[in-house]
């Protein structure tokens, strides 16, 4: 133990730091979860013209509690594991694989792999608990969830070979960057870095999504053709149009784009295209069943979401293609990976005080990237909260000006009737606390949403 003692003003300031916000954000959960005790319906839901009877809103307030408790024992958890893991697991686990290769070629990629491998299966009964506990208790308790547990386990076990395959290729790509490029190695492992992102927004959507959903063409070909006007309309070049089975894990909503330059695509969420009784018949009894399957035939079902406000909800996407949202954040994605590798070389490359960071966190003598660059990590952790604070704030004025977009092409009426099913469907939080939701809610609440779409209608009008 002595030869990687961990302790030092660095760590002590790391430490301090992380128990600073963890009680900052438990403090926001408490505030959060006492407004989800409440009762009573808020009035300034009727305000913004939202009908909500008291029992559907005590449903909503039970699942956001709900959400809030299993926090309050995963945080905690996890924030302990976390501490284990700095003071002891991480610096045993590579001084345990250094202990397995002798030195030589390819030591420190080796090395690090198998550091890497063992920290992940560490970690893994308590994510996995974690993930168990709010897939089959949590989501299932209040109807959301719909995986298997042989579902599940089909998941992790592709998500781990897929790290596996795509870590031991990159990991070691970037190591070698570092260590070949001289000085100036943040220049190439910049570049390399804004070369993957770009690969991976083509390899993640058309070669990783396919192998966890099934994707196919837009079925309902009416519905099909008022997008295609809607994307013509506004000159969007869409090339394709899918419908995705997200029904199969979860009974949630959800609708993005994709794509590059003039080849964009659009994928719907079954679940945002199912039908409007679906439910109902679910809690209903034999009889019930049976008196709706003889009315099927002569009347058509009443979908969840009509037409207008699915046109409405990718209007609003659209909107964020029409301020090119998507673009400024690449750029400010881009600027914080080349700031991340300059200060990196700065402070982790600078001779003996780098070393000395580097015992203090119980790595001893050790000369290796990713035990830099994770320990680097750390430390820049005080000033990468303060920018993703930043990021939420740009992120919720994007939302707020799609919004605007949707609205100024007349589809206000719709917007609004389709933020509300959408949020009555997935039980979104209706009592937010304003400090957690400026903290956290990069997507504005919808009572917080609402007026502001309504004050632009009538200004509109």
């Amino acid at each position: 133990m002595a030869d990687w003692a961990v302790g030092g003003p660095y760590l002590i300031a790391y430490m301090v730091f992380s128990v600073v916000v963890f009680v900052m954000e438990f403090y926001l959960d408490v505030r959060q979860y006492r407004k989800n005790c409440t009762k009573e319906v808020p009035p300034e839901l009727k305000y913004v013209g939202v009908e909500c009877n008291k029992e559907e809103f005590l449903k909503t307030q039970d699942y956001q509690k709900d959400k809030r408790l299993f926090g309050f024992v995963k945080d905690p958890l996890g924030f302990a594991w976390a501490v284990f893991n700095l003071f002891y697991t991480g610096p045993a686990l590579w001084h345990f694989s250094s202990s397995l290769f002798e030195k030589g070629d390819y030591f420190e990629y080796k090395c690090t792999l198998c550091w890497l491998f063992l920290q992940g299966w560490v970690d893994k009964p308590l994510s996995s608990a974690f993930s168990l506990y709010s897939s089959f208790v949590l989501e299932e308790k209040h109807g959301f969830n719909k995986m298997t547990l042989g579902l599940w386990i089909s998941d992790l076990a592709k998500s781990e070979l897929l790290s596996y395959f795509f870590g031991g290729l990159l990991i070691p790509l970037l190591i070698w960057v570092v260590n070949s490029t001289g000085e100036r190695f943040y220049l190439y492992a910049w570049g390399t870095c804004q070369t993957l992102i770009f690969a991976f927004m083509w390899i993640y959507p058309n070669v990783i999504q396919p192998m966890f959903n099934k994707f196919e063409e837009l079925k309902d070909e009416e519905l099909r053709k008022k997008i295609c006007n809607l994307a013509a309309e506004h000159n969007f070049p869409l090339t394709k149009l899918f419908q995705v089975d997200g029904s199969k894990r979860s009974s949630h909503s959800n609708a993005y784009f994709f794509g590059f330059w003039k080849f964009k695509r659009i994928v719907l969420f079954d679940t945002l295209l199912k039908d409007k009784d679906d439910e109902d018949t679910k809690k209903g009894t034999d009889e019930d069943k049976k008196e709706e399957d003889k009315k099927e035939s002569t009347t058509p079902k009443e979908k969840l979401y009509s037409h207008s406000e699915i046109l409405a909800v990718l209007c609003h996407e659209l909107g964020h293609w029409k301020f090119n949202h998507t673009t400024m954040m690449l750029v400010i994605s881009s600027a914080h990976i080349f700031i991340l590798f300059y200060l990196f070389g700065q402070v982790m490359y600078s001779g003996e005080s780098s070393q000395a960071i580097v015992r203090q966190f119980g790595y001893a003598e050790t000369k290796s990237v990713m035990v830099s660059l994770t320990i680097f990590m750390m430390m820049f952790e005080p000033t990468e909260k303060i920018l993703q604070l930043l990021m939420t704030l740009l992120t919720r004025r994007n939302e707020f000006q799609a919004d605007g977009f949707a609205v100024s092409c007349g589809r206000a009426r719709p917007l609004v009737t389709g933020l509300k099913t959408l949020s009555k469907a997935n039980k979104g939080d209706l009592n937010p606390d304003p400090w957690y939701s400026w903290y956290h809610h990069s997507h504005p609440p919808l009572v917080e949403r609402l007026k502001p779409i309504m004050d632009a209608a009538k200004k509109e009008k």
